[in-house]
């Protein structure tokens, strides 16, 4: 068997190339970034979710409800926009109902507290319904409720949240 022996210059090159190490990558800093690639379509808008259709509450939806007293919310326009019932029980809780568009929809309290806790404002929720009534300033009444000024907030998955001014009239 032969074996090939390099003497001279060319034998240190190749020796000193079969040891170096292979070259560093360059830093972060130092890497050139890819040029950007411009589409030509323009881009697709983004659709932006409706918001909830409330309807007014019709008589038949308020009296679906079970309650010894009773809660409205009037919108400023003037439209019964949620009716609320509920009892003096403390650790019952209250229902309410909206019309979606025209059809009723029963929600009921997050929390215990019966009508008292209707009269403060309270949150509700049901068949992919979340309705909130926060309670403002009280109002003179002629009569032994009470009457506040009040946004009723309302949301449901796939729909923009709606708030809604008026006021949130409660009694016998």
């Amino acid at each position: 068997m032969r074996s090939l022996t390099l003497v001279g210059p060319a034998a240190f090159v190749v020796a000193l190339a079969a040891c170096s190490p292979a070259p560093a990558p360059p830093g972060n800093g130092e890497a050139q970034q890819p040029a950007p690639v411009e589409s030509v379509l323009p881009p697709s808008p983004t659709p932006s979710p409706s918001p909830i259709a409330l309807g007014t509450v019709t008589e038949a939806a308020a009296a679906r409800l079970q309650g010894e007293l009773r809660c409205a919310f009037l919108s400023d326009a003037g439209r019964l926009v949620l009716v609320g019932a509920g009892n003096v029980d403390r650790a019952s809780r209250a229902t309410v109902v909206v019309m979606r568009d025209t059809t009723p929809v029963l929600l009921t309290a997050r929390e215990a507290g019966g009508f008292d806790a209707l009269t403060r404002g309270s949150s509700f929720d049901g068949e992919k319904l979340i309705v909130a009534i926060t309670r403002g300033a009280e109002r003179t009444t002629g009569h032994e409720g009470s009457s506040h000024t009040a946004t009723l907030s309302i949301e449901a998955p796939g729909s923009a949240p709606q708030a809604i001014d008026g006021v949130w009239e409660c009694g016998p």
